[in-house]
C-alpha cells in the first residue's frame, strides 16, 4: 500500500508540474507577442490533457487499479526522452532533474502492484 501512495503522490507531482506549465503558457501568450499562437494554444490543450491523464492515473493506483500504471510509466518514458534531449542541449541540471522524477516515478509505478482477485471473488494484496 505504501508503494502505491508514493506512487500516486509521484504521478499528482507531475500532473501539477503540467498543469502550472499550462498555466505558465496561458499567462505568457496574454502578457507577451506570440507569433505561433496556434502552436501555443496546442500545447496548453496537451499539457492540461496530460495532466488530468496523470491524475486519474495516479488515483487508479492508490485505488489498486489496473488502469493507473500504464500511463504513468509511458508518460516517464517519454519524459526520459525529453531529458536525454535536455542534456544533449547543455540543460544538464534539468535534464537529470527530470531524468530522476521519471525514472522514481516510473520505477514506482511498476513496484505499485494492483489488487489481484483470487479464485473465490475475493479481492487481496
Amino acid at each position: 500500500m505504501r508503494v502505491r501512495r508514493w506512487a500516486s503522490a509521484f504521478a499528482n507531482l507531475e500532473a501539477l508540474f503540467l498543469l502550472s506549465l499550462a498555466i505558465y503558457l496561458f499567462a505568457r501568450s496574454v502578457t507577451s507577442d506570440v507569433e505561433e499562437l496556434d502552436a501555443v494554444i496546442a500545447e496548453i490543450i496537451f499539457l492540461i490533457a496530460g495532466a488530468t491523464g496523470l491524475f486519474f492515473a495516479g488515483r487508479g493506483i492508490l485505488r489498486g487499479k489496473r488502469y493507473g500504471r500504464g500511463p504513468i510509466v509511458m508518460a516517464n518514458l517519454i519524459a526520459l526522452g525529453v531529458a536525454y534531449y535536455m542534456i544533449d542541449g547543455d540543460r544538464i541540471s534539468w535534464g537529470i532533474t527530470l531524468g530522476a522524477v521519471a525514472i522514481t516515478t516510473a520505477g514506482l509505478a511498476i513496484a505499485a502492484i494492483p489488487h489481484q482477485i483470487g479464485g473465490n471473488g475475493s479481492t487481496s494484496l
